[in-house]
């Protein structure tokens, strides 16, 4: 995630990060030059760090630092290659273990009727394919995703998303609409999902709305548009997008999912365009009420950076 991969990105996320970082400025960004846009992006970012001008060598120390003291990663200073790996790696693991239940839950439906349909398995490769973030974790999201998990494991591991009600109910959708998918809705499917409502502590009555809710979503979204994928429908129906825009604002979705999580019309689309599981994670962690504003924008521009080939 060197500084230096700024010169690579693409013009629509220097504007957003030119706003973000430079709001006071008087002259109209969108017509400005790309050289322009990155020269104001790397000088706001210095002074956000220091009173004194910051030559890159100076302010990506800067930028490291902070973003180990988010991150937890040890610095090395003197070798700034090997710290920017190690900081991608702590990227990446901060969104596993972000996008962890929602793969808990495709493996409880996905596996519910004792086999994975190519439809299940494309929902799973969505999770992953062509993330840079993600790429060392591979293995183990595949791991998670077809690794039998013990109830009490999941129990634990899902206790925490119990005290958010919004994303609990977010979850249990995505399970009820993960058993749709493939338009055959087993009993054994039907069992897993009351098994995890049992789990995320909501009534029979109200997950029969949920249920109920969520095939009205799908039907309608598949009227509107039949030629949709079962992944892009399974993330539209459940509220993912939604719930993320009422968490963390509409401000961060057209720049993180320009290019990267589907096809190039989404920023057209705006919120209604596919904004995968990884987005959503993403938007989760940027939307942490213990980041101040700087951590905030080191964050988004660390993710920016890994994906910026």
């Amino acid at each position: 995630m060197r500084l230096s991969k700024v010169s690579k990105m693409p013009r629509q996320e220097l504007v957003f990060l030119a706003k973000m970082m430079a709001p006071s400025e008087v002259f109209p960004l969108e017509s400005s030059s790309t050289s322009i846009l990155e020269e104001t992006i790397i000088s706001s970012l210095g002074a956000l760090f220091s009173t004194e001008p910051l030559l890159l060598p100076e302010l990506e120390t800067f930028f490291f630092h902070r973003l180990s003291r988010i991150l937890s990663v040890k610095p090395a200073p003197d070798d700034l290659e090997a710290w920017s790996e190690a900081l991608d790696l702590a990227l990446g693991e901060r969104i596993l273990r972000e996008i962890q239940p929602l793969l808990q839950v495709l493996h409880i439906m996905g596996w519910a009727d004792g086999h994975l349909s190519a439809e299940e398995l494309e929902v799973y490769d969505a999770v992953f394919s062509r993330l840079n973030v993600l790429r060392p974790f591979r293995n183990r999201i595949i791991e998670i995703c077809t690794h039998s998990v013990p109830r009490a494991t999941l129990v634990a591991d899902l206790q925490q998303v119990t005290h958010h009600r919004e994303r609990a109910e977010q979850l249990l959708s995505f399970a009820w609409v993960v058993a749709m998918v493939d338009s055959e809705t087993h009993e054994a499917e039907i069992d897993a999902f009351h098994d995890l409502a049992e789990i995320l502590q909501f009534s029979r009555d109200e997950r029969r709305d949920i249920a109920e809710r969520t095939v009205v979503r799908l039907r309608k979204l598949r009227r509107d548009e039949p030629g949709i994928s079962g992944p892009e429908a399974a993330l539209r129906v459940s509220g993912a997008d939604s719930f993320v825009q009422r968490v963390a604002g509409l401000s961060f979705l057209p720049v993180l999912s320009r290019g990267r999580f589907g096809s190039s019309v989404a920023m057209t689309h705006g919120p209604e365009a596919l904004h995968s599981l990884t987005l959503f994670s993403k938007l989760c962690i940027l939307s942490g009420p213990e980041f101040s504003l700087l951590d905030r924008i080191v964050l988004l521009m660390a993710l920016l950076l890994v994906e910026t080939a």
